[in-house]
């Protein structure tokens, strides 16, 4: 069984960080991109609500999966609000950043669930000195044709917190190892040079990049993040 996958951070809706196009001045162009890629899945991260229902009718053929927000943590509710309340988000959205696109001919979706990346793992909540939530979406796909089955995980980590946010996924992995092979994607926020990278190989990840390279894949500069290859597919 071969598969196409593609990770992308889309940058949501409402920042226009410098070198970057508006939202709506790109979309379109973003959806040929994809579509062009004939990917059989896609790891969106960043996404807005808006932007999930763009994905929704620009991939027609794919079932979307995303995080509803049901109980968050009242800490979480006022840091988000006292940070984005300039942009006009005075909640927080629902659903939320991390979205699993699948071709729905190709895959069945025998499970899906989520956890948040904070000391309560089970709620919407903050924790780890991240100023915004952050979550893992997971899904247990079966290939139709072979019979094949896989997880796949899709995530953002926030450069603020690798350490505690990659020690939770190391931790919640172990539950899923033996049920089938995993694939782990995303904007880690991690580039190949780093102690983090280094401890998700030790459990077994291995780097699908071609050339295991650390070229670029930040196109804009933010105090904090690291340079180099930070998008991943493990």
């Amino acid at each position: 069984m071969d598969l196409t996958l593609i990770t992308s951070n889309v940058s949501a809706d409402f920042l226009t960080p410098p070198g970057v196009p508006a939202w709506d001045a790109r979309k379109d162009l973003y959806a040929q991109t994809v579509r062009a890629a004939a990917p059989d899945i896609v790891g969106f991260q960043e996404a807005t609500p808006r932007q999930f229902a763009f994905w929704q009718e620009a991939l027609p053929e794919f079932t979307g999966l995303a995080v509803e927000v049901t109980n968050p943590d009242p800490d979480m509710v006022a840091t988000w609000q006292a940070k984005y309340a300039k942009f006009g988000l005075p909640t927080i959205p629902s659903p939320y950043e991390i979205l699993v696109f699948y071709r729905t001919e190709t895959f069945d979706c025998m499970e899906t669930g989520y956890w948040w990346l904070s000391p309560t793992p089970a709620r919407p909540s903050i924790g780890f000195g991240n100023v915004a939530p952050r979550v893992m979406l997971w899904a247990k796909l079966k290939h139709r044709d072979t019979g094949q089955e896989f997880i796949v995980f899709n995530t953002h980590l926030d450069h603020r917190a690798l350490d505690a946010m990659v020690t939770l996924c190391r931790d919640q992995f172990t539950s899923f190892l033996g049920q089938a092979p995993l694939i782990f994607m995303g904007d880690l926020n991690i580039n190949p040079t780093q102690p983090n990278f280094a401890r998700l190989l030790e459990d077994g990840w291995h780097d699908s990049h071609p050339t295991g390279t650390n070229a670029g894949t930040f196109l804009y500069e933010n105090a904090g993040v690291p340079d180099g290859r930070i998008d991943h597919i493990l």
